[in-house]
């Protein structure tokens, strides 16, 4: 499977379990909205300004997959 194929869905599955941390009120919708945000942008940050921006946006609940 081309990488690039790969990552949009893993972005995917990521989204979709933020939504369901949502949904259980574990994330808040401006932390999920963020989240999403934060994926668009994912080409523009460097993986260390990328988790710190993760970990600002959903309270550290991120350190849960890192």
């Amino acid at each position: 499977m081309p990488l690039d194929r790969e990552l949009d869905k893993t972005k995917v599955l990521f989204i979709d379990t933020c939504r369901r941390l949502m949904e259980l009120g574990e994330l808040s919708e401006e932390e999920y909205l963020g989240i999403c945000d934060l994926l668009d942008r994912l080409d523009e940050l460097d993986k260390d300004s990328f988790e710190r921006e993760l970990r600002r946006v959903s309270r550290g609940l991120s350190d849960l997959i890192g």
